[in-house]
Formats: structure tokens, C-alpha cells, sequence
């Protein structure tokens, strides 16, 4: 598949509503015994971009990979950071019985349109309606095998991609972990993110907030920069908690770039990778 391919819909024949009900039916029933080898899914989502979720999926999915088998399905279509970060750079294996992820760093295995592209700079131009049939698409092909989490990076907003896999998975999987920055800006982008996911039957884990405040370099004590916490406001409104608050680590970040490798891998031992520790630990207590 070319990632600037531009589709544009229409057919001949145009499915009647009882066609496309059948259709989806199938599909759910596909995508369901696909789940059927994985113990968890973990819906990852912000309602906004700029607030680190696919560094909060990236990075809790090698936490808990530590002690289990992971794998994270990357639906950012417009901006698939996820094989990059997890150092996966081959497109996944594909057959007859389906299509087979790669394995990144702690064996992680990864799925996303990030692999498919002929070059990694090519701009994926797709209408609603193809976005969302690539989404059930990969959701049905895809054969993860057995799995105690899966990780499901969603995309900015609550748009076609957003519905159309909550919508699909099945209900027991629409586990969703917001995630957030303390600042107001994001509060009311993640507000409408919380009220998609109980519009659309899921169940909201928690709330993690992320580039809560600055770690010092020179005594490593954190240093808090806002005022309010909008984190601890987004909670109060989803009758919710807080689970992880997740600070900026420059010193972690500095040996994360110069490795081109994600907190955990690259800075163990820093007050990030800490947290996310702690973020695993709490998550499977909680699902």
C-alpha cells in the first residue's frame, strides 16, 4: 500500500443497511475470536495530540513487559510513532491465515500502518470511511497470538478511528486510560475524550498525567510548575482517579534521544521510568 494514496469512496453497488448490519456482524465475531488469546486490552487515548500518548502507551507496553506478553496495535494513522519507538522497522508477515506482528525491544509485538509505508515521509491522505475500514481490517487480520495485555494507541480526537474501534471491540475490551497534561489547555479536549468513551460503552480505567512537572538535574526533586492540577479536575469529573503522574525527566530524555530508544529502555533507572513502573503495577491491579 502507498501511504499517499488518495481514496476516494464509491461503488456500483451500494451495500443496503441489512448488508452492512451483516457485514459488521461478521466482523465483530472475527475480531472477537481474534481477542479470544489475549487476557487484557487497554484502550490508550487523549482527546487531544501534544499530551505524550503514544509515549505513555510506548513506554507502559515495555513496563509491563517486564513480567508478561505484550503487544501494542498502533491506530494513529496520520502519525505512526509507535514501530519507530520500539525499534520495528520490517512491515508485519503477511498470509493466508493473516497478518503476524513484529517484535520490538522486550519482544513487544507491534502492529501499525508504520511498517506498510513505501517511505516513512509519505502523508497517508484517506477519507473517514477508508480510515475506518483499514482499522476493521486490521483489527480482523491481525493474529497476536497469546497475550496478557494488549495495547491500543489511539489517534488524536474522537473521530471516525476513535469510534470505529471502540465500536468494534468487544465490550469487556474497552478498557480506556485517558491520558493528560495538568494544564487547562488540555482539560477540555480530554473532557470530550471521557464523555466519547461512556457514550461509546467503554470502561475508564483512570487518568494519567503526563509531563507533570520537572525533575531537577541537579537534585532530582520535582519541581511542580502549574498552579492547578487539571489532571486531578479530569478525575473529580469521571468519578475517577489518578493513577500515574508521569514527570518531565531531562536527564532520561537526553539518553533516550542519543539511544533513539524509549525511557524505559534507555534510562531505567530515572524518576520516569519509575513512574511507568508504578503505572504497570497499578494497571494490573485494576483490569
Amino acid at each position: 500500500m502507498s501511504g499517499n494514496e488518495s481514496h476516494e469512496e464509491g461503488h456500483p453497488h451500494h451495500p443496503s443497511r441489512r448488508e452492512l448490519e451483516k457485514r459488521l456482524k461478521k466482523e465483530r465475531e472475527a475480531i472477537e475470536k481474534n481477542l479470544e488469546s489475549v487476557e487484557h486490552v487497554l484502550v490508550i487515548m487523549s482527546g487531544k495530540g501534544g499530551v505524550g500518548k503514544t509515549t505513555v502507551s510506548v513506554n507502559l507496553a515495555l513496563a509491563l513487559a517486564e513480567d508478561d506478553d505484550v503487544g501494542i496495535l498502533d491506530l494513529d494513522i496520520h502519525g505512526p510513532n509507535v514501530p519507530e519507538q520500539l525499534g520495528v522497522t520490517e512491515p508485519p508477515k503477511g498470509t493466508p491465515a493473516g497478518l503476524f506482528p513484529l517484535s520490538g525491544y522486550r519482544d513487544v509485538k507491534v502492529m501499525s500502518i508504520g511498517t506498510m509505508l513505501e517511505r516513512e515521509d509519505l502523508p497517508v491522505l484517506w477519507r473517514g470511511p477508508r480510515k475506518s475500514g483499514f482499522i476493521r481490517e486490521i483489527l480482523v487480520k491481525t493474529r497476536w497470538g497469546d497475550l496478557d495485555y494488549l495495547i491500543v494507541d489511539m489517534p488524536p480526537g474522537t473521530g471516525d478511528e476513535v469510534m470505529t474501534a471502540l465500536q468494534m471491540l468487544p465490550e469487556d475490551a474497552r478498557n480506556v486510560l485517558l491520558v493528560a497534561s495538568p494544564e487547562s489547555l488540555s482539560f477540555s479536549d480530554v473532557v470530550k475524550a471521557g464523555e466519547a468513551v461512556d457514550k461509546l460503552k467503554g470502561e475508564l480505567v483512570g487518568i494519567v498525567s503526563n509531563m507533570h512537572g520537572i525533575v531537577c538535574p541537579e537534585c532530582g526533586s520535582t519541581i511542580e510548575y502549574f498552579s492547578d492540577d487539571y489532571s486531578e479536575k479530569l478525575a473529580e469529573r469521571f468519578d475517577t482517579e489518578v493513577l500515574a503522574r508521569i514527570p518531565l525527566d531531562p536527564e532520561a530524555k537526553r539518553k533516550a534521544e542519543e539511544e533513539g530508544k524509549p525511557f524505559v529502555i534507555a534510562a531505567p533507572d530515572s524518576r520516569v521510568s519509575e513512574a511507568f513502573s508504578e503505572l504497570a503495577e497499578t494497571v494490573r491491579d485494576r483490569i
